[in-house]
């Protein structure tokens, strides 16, 4: 066999090899989407199975489900419980999630309702806090609910966020007076009060 020879049957053997190499990555994938996609009907399942607990109408399992949710660790696990009890039909529930949402949080966003103001108020806001205002949270105190604004030692009580059941009263000294409670769709609505002025504004606290 010549060199022109053995240049062809090379060139033969390695084109076969790129054209094996080629669709191996393609067989490859498609087993892995069908892996994937069984994977997400078997997840999303699971999931659906404990919203509707969490959702329904027995309270003490819709407890332990939330209980035993959080409990995993798992990141996915905990946001579906929290988001499920938000809008479950038991109160306890409700107030469970509410606190674990505040929980997690590092700082919180205080939006005005402005629809209705007028001028003057509008203006007076304007140089208060403005129509969205976010506060940090400094340190937590789940034995008592309390989540400082200011200071991490011990509740501070001029500058708080303290949560009993679905309602959230906020205080900082000087600046802003608020209460707060978690409505049936999920929203914490309520009010807050200019220090100084006294003032009063409707107001939500966003919790995603």
């Amino acid at each position: 066999m010549d060199r022109r020879t053995d240049r062809r049957v090379a060139a033969r053997i390695a084109a076969g090899c790129l054209s094996m190499w080629m669709a191996a990555p393609a067989a490859a994938q498609h087993l892995d989407v069908d892996a994937l996609i069984a994977n997400i009907d078997e997840r999303s399942g699971q999931y659906r199975q404990l919203t509707e607990i969490l959702q329904g109408a027995d309270a003490a399992r819709a407890l332990a489900a939330f209980d035993v949710m959080l409990e995993t660790g798992d990141k996915t696990m905990r946001e579906t419980a929290i988001a499920a009890a938000t809008s479950a039909t038991d109160e306890r529930l409700r107030a469970r999630a509410l606190w674990e949402t505040l929980l997690l949080k590092d700082s919180f966003t205080i939006e005005i309702v402005t629809e209705d103001l007028d001028d003057d108020l509008r203006t007076a806001l304007d140089t208060w806090i403005g129509p969205v205002s976010t506060w940090g949270i400094t340190a937590r105190f789940p034995e008592t609910q309390c989540l400082n604004l200011y200071r991490t030692n011990v509740c501070e009580e001029s500058y708080h966020l303290s949560v009993s059941g679905l309602k959230v009263d906020m205080r900082y000294s000087g600046t802003l007076q608020g209460s707060f409670a978690l409505n049936p769709e999920g929203i914490l609505a309520g009010e807050v009060m200019n220090w100084n002025s006294k003032t009063v504004y409707p107001a939500t606290i966003q919790l995603r």
